[in-house]
């Protein structure tokens, strides 16, 4: 495997509460600075998506529900609507000028859009799964956001929430980011000060002092969110896909099961 590793840690996490609220505040602060530009860089479709949809039986003419947490300028809709799958979404972020980007290139009515901050939720021991303003939807999914969650329960209570918000037999897949793979990303990325192994700052582009919290997951980490759902859940499916070298993500997918 190339590139520097993140060691591997005990799943519980040992960053302090004020080191993380700090660095979920550099990360919203970073998305509300450069939207149009991170926009910009957001127009393809993820090469795992084709898999998740593939695994999943999700093919042209289907018809699904999805819950679509982190929801970003709404590149994984689009994507389903490139794919000729009839999508009702329920997404929800909190930046929204990102959301308004994606939504005028998707038909009127098929997308639920709620501004709610997921994060500043968790630290206030929210109720994720009944924040949620959606039905329970045939598939939840959840892309290039849990590495911005500094705490691993919050990472257990996302993906708790997105479980409990499929209806039974519905699926839930997640993604996670692996950079430490990257050379080329670890050169640039600066270890976090009161941080846990696999976690630091990655800039933007040319940006001066435009920084955002990133973690890069171990395949210990990603055993361990699988774990903590086995009680109403199967693993139906892990893989790795995206990048140069087709390992850039980690893709978890689950069926509920109870």
């Amino acid at each position: 495997m190339d590139g520097p590793q993140p060691a591997p840690r005990d799943y519980t996490g040992g960053m302090d509460l004020a080191t993380a609220r700090k660095l979920s505040a550099l990360t919203t602060d970073f998305y509300q600075r450069v939207s149009p530009s991170f926009s910009a860089t957001r127009r393809h479709a993820w090469p795992g998506w084709e898999r998740v949809c593939s695994e999943l039986g999700i093919e042209r003419g289907s018809k699904i529900k999805v819950l679509d947490l982190a929801c970003g300028n709404l590149r994984f809709e689009r994507y389903l609507a490139s794919e000729d799958i009839t999508c009702e979404a329920w997404t929800i972020d909190s930046c929204d000028e990102l959301v308004h980007f994606g939504e005028e290139q998707l038909p009127n009515g098929s997308v639920h859009y709620q501004h709610l901050d997921v994060a500043s939720l968790l630290y206030e021991n929210g109720a994720l799964a009944h924040a949620l303003d959606a039905p329970l939807c045939d598939l939840a999914v959840c892309f290039g956001f849990m590495h911005h969650l500094p705490l691993a329960q919050q990472r257990i209570d996302v993906l708790k929430a997105m479980v409990q918000n499929v209806r039974p037999e519905g699926h839930v897949a997640i993604s996670f980011w692996q950079f430490a793979k990257d050379e080329r990303i670890m050169a640039k990325a600066r270890p976090v000060e009161g941080g846990d192994p696999g976690d630091y700052l990655l800039g933007w582009q040319n940006e001066q002092d435009v920084w955002r919290y990133c973690h890069s997951f171990s395949k210990a980490e990603v055993d361990g969110l699988s774990e903590a759902c086995a009680a109403r859940t199967r693993e139906l499916t892990r893989f790795s896909a995206d990048g140069r070298r087709g390992d850039l993500n980690c893709y978890l997918v689950l069926e509920r099961v109870g």
